[in-house]
C-alpha cells in the first residue's frame, strides 16, 4: 500500500507516528515560597487511594498488581515520593505535557482483584493539582520513620 501512496501522504503518516504521545514530565514548578495548600493529607493520600492503590500498593504481590510495575507503590508518602517523577509523567497535567496514561481504562473492584470495572478518572483540575502537589512535596522536608511521617 505504501508504494501506491503519494510521497506527501507517506511523510504525513511518518510525522504522525513520530509524534505519538508518550509519558512526559509536566514541567510543573512549585511556587516560591511553597504555598503548602496541597498536602499529603488533604490531596495526595485521597488522590492515590481513589485512583492508584488498586494496583500500586506495596502489600500486593506481583500477580495482584494487574501489570503495575513492582516498587511503584503509592500507599504511603514515602513510597509515592520514590517515584514522583514517574507519577507526574503518567497522570499529571502541566505547562509542558498533559498525561492521561494512568489510571488505565479498566480497574479492579477490590485492590488486587481482576480488572472488572471502568476506572474512575481524575478531572483535569485534579491532574493539574497532582503535578503541583508532586512538584512541591518532593522538595519539602520529611522525616520518614517507623513512627510515621513528619
Amino acid at each position: 500500500m505504501v508504494a501506491s501512496m503519494r510521497p506527501s501522504t507517506v511523510i504525513a503518516l511518518g510525522l504522525l507516528v513520530g509524534c505519538a504521545t508518550k509519558p512526559t514530565a509536566t514541567g510543573t514548578v512549585c511556587p516560591d515560597p511553597d504555598p503548602n495548600t496541597l498536602t499529603y493529607e488533604n490531596f495526595g493520600k485521597p488522590f492515590m487511594t481513589r485512583y492508584c492503590t488498586w494496583c500500586h500498593d506495596s502489600h500486593l504481590v506481583h500477580s495482584q498488581r494487574n501489570g503495575a510495575t513492582i516498587y511503584h507503590d503509592v500507599d504511603t508518602l514515602e513510597l509515592t515520593l520514590r517515584t514522583w517523577q514517574h507519577i507526574d509523567e503518567q497522570a499529571g497535567i502541566g505547562p509542558k505535557a498533559e498525561n492521561f496514561f494512568m489510571p488505565g481504562s479498566q480497574c479492579p473492584s477490590v485492590a488486587g482483584g481482576p480488572l472488572d470495572k471502568n476506572c474512575d478518572q481524575p478531572t483535569d483540575e485534579e491532574r493539574r493539582n497532582l503535578a503541583m502537589w508532586l512538584a512541591c512535596e518532593h522538595n519539602r522536608p520529611h522525616n520518614f520513620s517507623d513512627a510515621g511521617v513528619d
